[in-house]
């Protein structure tokens, strides 16, 4: 990776940058943006590499974690379910502490980890939790599968996590691509 450190960015890429770490996501800030030199962490400054494809990147990233009506517990077991299938490091060093402040338990979140179907109470969460697991291993759910996560979630809930995995399978390729990691200093899920 090149340096994409603030001062070495053109502006495209400092406008892409600016819309990251000033956005939701810095005002959420369940996980820091930056490494010390001020360059963004985990896939964020590989988005810098083509701004114009980055920046609706991050937009659809935002609208998923910021705009869309699936709960945060629905949320985050598709976003850990997709880190663990990929074993990607930084979503799942960022996603976990989300995840547990929603209401997830250290079995629950052990589960995913280890790519085993959690027992969750609320059956609209298990429905979620087998439809994103369909969706991750490659394959259009069954039409039970489907129906449960329809019913569970509308017909646009079900719309927000397939492009939910989607967008959380694409970071993670991205960052395996690039070899991106958890920032400096912290411990690897994986």
């Amino acid at each position: 990776m090149p340096d994409l450190s603030p001062e070495a960015l053109s502006a495209d890429q400092a406008r892409l940058y600016g819309a990251v770490a000033g956005g939701d996501r810095a005002r959420d800030a369940s996980f820091r943006l930056t490494e010390a030199d001020g360059s963004l962490v985990g896939p964020f400054g590989a988005l810098l590499l083509s701004p114009a494809v980055g920046d609706a990147l991050q937009q659809v990233g935002a609208a998923i974690r910021f705009g869309c009506g699936l709960s945060p517990v629905v949320r985050e077991v598709a976003i850990l379910a997709v880190a663990a299938h990929w074993r990607s490091g930084f979503e799942w060093w960022a996603h976990e502490p989300i995840a547990r402040r929603a209401g997830l338990t250290d079995q629950q979140i052990a589960a995913l980890k280890a790519r085993e179907a959690p027992e969750f109470e609320d059956s609209a969460v298990s429905a979620a939790h087998a439809f994103s697991a369909a969706l991750i291993a490659g394959g259009r759910p069954d039409d039970a599968t489907f129906e449960a996560a329809r019913e569970a979630l509308g017909l646009d809930g079900a719309m927000e996590l397939v492009t939910l995995v989607g967008y959380y399978n694409l970071l993670a390729q991205l960052m395996q691509t690039f070899d991106i990691e958890v920032p400096t200093g912290e411990p690897s899920p994986f």
